[in-house]
């Protein structure tokens, strides 16, 4: 029972953002050798992954470990939804309908965003997301802002309705007021979907 808890805790750490085995032994407070013993268990259950990130120029790279996006119940409720719209009403509907439901998110969101700069409505992008499981962050590069998706409760969902990301895209350069660049994105693979912004001359 306590091996299963302690898996159900790696998961769920894993889920907000990726992290390496002495990252988790320190936050769980547990041993190396333990968090490893339960990676491996969550790796044959196809449940967690591992990728090398280099940080900075000397030394090894460093293995972190990421849970992986399984199609859930509710993405394929959306799926079979969409499918059945685009029965009714032709090719393009199901996506016209998701487009209509971010606009009504974005009326919503516009007024709490109101009188912010772009990098103040980054952050709370950033913290309205991560509450919804996207672990994403944000941070400077020089004169411009990087925005970061690390999981997508959608994958599934956008690997089949890739028109999906470019209704996010959308939604996310009208929330922020200015226009996107995208440089990656999950459903085709990627380590995370990634956004470029350009700031004004004023905020840079």
């Amino acid at each position: 029972m306590k091996r299963r808890a302690t898996k159900e805790r790696i998961l769920r750490r894993l889920r907000s953002r990726s992290a390496s085995a002495s990252e988790l032994a320190r936050e769980l407070g547990i041993s190396k050798v333990a968090v490893y013993r339960h990676l491996n268990d969550l790796k044959r259950a196809g449940l967690v992954r591992v990728r090398s990130e280099r940080r900075g120029m000397r030394g090894r790279p460093l293995n972190l470990f990421e849970a992986i996006d399984e199609p859930t119940a509710y993405a394929r409720i959306c799926r079979e939804l969409l499918e059945q719209i685009e029965d009714l009403y032709g090719p393009g509907a199901g996506v016209r309908v998701l487009r209509a439901r971010y606009r009504e998110q974005l009326s919503a969101w516009k007024e709490a965003f109101a009188g912010m700069g772009t990098e103040e409505r980054a952050r709370k992008l950033v913290d309205w997301l991560t509450e919804r499981g996207y672990a994403a962050v944000s941070r400077r590069e020089g004169d411009e802002l990087v925005l970061e998706q690390h999981r997508c409760p959608n994958l599934a969902l956008a690997r089949e309705y890739r028109e999906l990301c470019q209704v996010e895209l959308e939604f996310f350069g009208e929330l922020l007021g200015v226009e996107l660049e995208r440089e990656g994105s999950l459903s085709e693979g990627d380590p995370c979907c990634r956004y470029r912004v350009a700031l004004s001359p004023r905020e840079a």
